[in-house]
C-alpha cells in the first residue's frame, strides 16, 4: 500500500518547558516506519526557549505543525486543541518526555479493526538504568476489566471522530485523564485491543517530574472514581481502593489480602503485600514469593 493509500495518522503532543525532551520525543515520531503522519505540537505557554527552539529547528519539516497557548491551560487542553486541528483519520498521542519505538504507528495500524474501540500496546517503563515492559501480551480489554485497573497505557490509536464525539480529554481532572478517556471510549464503542509488543517508552528516570508523583494524584483518583462510580461493580470499587492504598503506600493486612482473592489482581496484591512486609528482601525474592503465594489462589 502506498503512502497515499495509507490513512493519515495525526500524533498530538503537548509540551511545557522541556525543550530537550520534546526534541527527543519529536525525533522518535519523525523516525516512524509508517509514512503518512503529521505531528501537532502544542506549547502550553512555555516560559523557557521551547517555542523558538522547536519552531526554528523544524521550520522546513512540513510533517509538523506548531501551536502555542497564550496562557497555560494544561496538557489536556493542549491535546484537545491538537485533536481539533488534526487532519488525520486516526489520532494518537505522545507525552513530551516519552518516546515512540520506530514501529509503533505501523504496528498499531496493522492491528486496528473497527470492532475495537481503540488499539494500544504494551509499553516500557524506562528508569534510566533499568527498563521494564508492562502489559506486554495481546488482550482484548472489556469495560469491567478496565474499571479494575488501567491496562490500556496512556496512549492509544483511535479514530479522530470518536475522540471529538466524546469531547476529548477531561481538562477538569488533575490526573487520570487518559484513563478517563479510554473508559469513555470503551463504554461508547466497545472493547479495546492491546497488542503484545511494546512500542512506547515511558521515561520515568528524569528529574523534571511526572504527574505520577504529584500529590494531586490522590485527589484526582477520588474524582475519577466518583465520575465513573455508576459503572463500577463491587469488584471494581475494591480494586480501585487497593490501587489508592498502593499510591498512599499503605500496606495491606494479611486478612485484607486473604479476603480480597475473589476480586482479582491477586498476583499484584501479593507482590504489594510482600514488598511492604518483607521490604528487606531483594526484588528477585519478592518475585519468587509472590509467584508461589499467588499460586494458592489459582482456580
Amino acid at each position: 500500500m502506498t503512502q497515499q493509500q495509507l490513512p493519515l495518522i495525526s500524533v498530538y503532543m503537548p509540551t511545557f518547558n522541556r525543550v530537550n525532551m520534546a526534541i527527543r520525543a519529536i525525533e522518535s515520531v519523525l523516525a516512524q516506519d509508517y509514512p503518512n503522519i503529521e505531528l501537532l505540537v502544542v506549547d502550553d505557554a512555555s516560559t523557557d526557549e521551547t517555542w523558538p527552539v522547536l519552531t526554528n529547528k523544524y521550520i522546513n519539516d512540513d510533517r509538523i505543525r506548531f501551536f502555542r497557548q497564550s496562557t497555560g491551560q494544561g496538557a489536556c487542553a493542549a491535546r484537545n486543541r491538537a485533536i481539533e486541528e488534526a487532519k488525520g483519520e486516526f489520532v494518537t498521542g505522545i507525552d513530551d518526555d516519552d518516546e515512540f519505538l520506530s514501529h509503533r504507528l505501523s504496528s498499531l495500524y496493522q492491528a486496528y479493526d473497527d470492532k475495537y474501540s481503540c488499539v494500544c500496546s504494551g509499553y516500557i517503563w524506562d528508569y534510566g538504568t533499568v527498563q521494564k515492559p508492562l502489559f506486554a501480551y495481546r488482550h482484548v480489554v472489556s469495560l469491567p476489566e478496565l474499571l479494575d485497573l488501567h491496562t490500556l497505557s496512556n496512549q492509544a490509536l483511535v479514530r479522530r471522530e470518536r475522540m471529538l464525539q466524546l469531547g476529548g480529554f477531561d481538562a477538569s481532572l488533575a490526573a487520570f485523564q487518559d484513563y478517563d478517556m479510554w473508559v469513555r471510549v470503551v463504554l461508547a464503542f466497545g472493547p479495546a485491543l492491546r497488542i503484545a509488543e511494546p512500542s512506547y517508552k515511558v521515561n520515568v528516570g528524569h528529574e523534571l517530574g511526572r504527574i505520577t508523583n504529584s500529590p494531586k494524584r490522590l485527589d484526582a483518583h477520588k474524582q475519577f472514581v466518583a465520575k465513573h462510580r455508576v459503572l463500577m461493580s463491587e469488584r471494581n470499587l475494591h480494586n480501585q481502593m487497593f490501587y489508592r492504598q498502593s499510591m498512599e503506600h499503605i500496606p495491606l493486612t494479611m486478612v485484607q489480602l486473604l479476603n480480597s482473592s475473589r476480586y482479582g489482581l491477586i498476583k499484584l496484591k501479593w507482590r504489594y503485600y510482600i514488598k511492604h512486609k518483607l521490604g528487606v528482601l531483594g526484588r528477585w525474592r519478592i518475585k519468587v514469593f509472590s509467584k508461589g503465594l499467588s499460586g494458592l489462589f489459582k482456580k
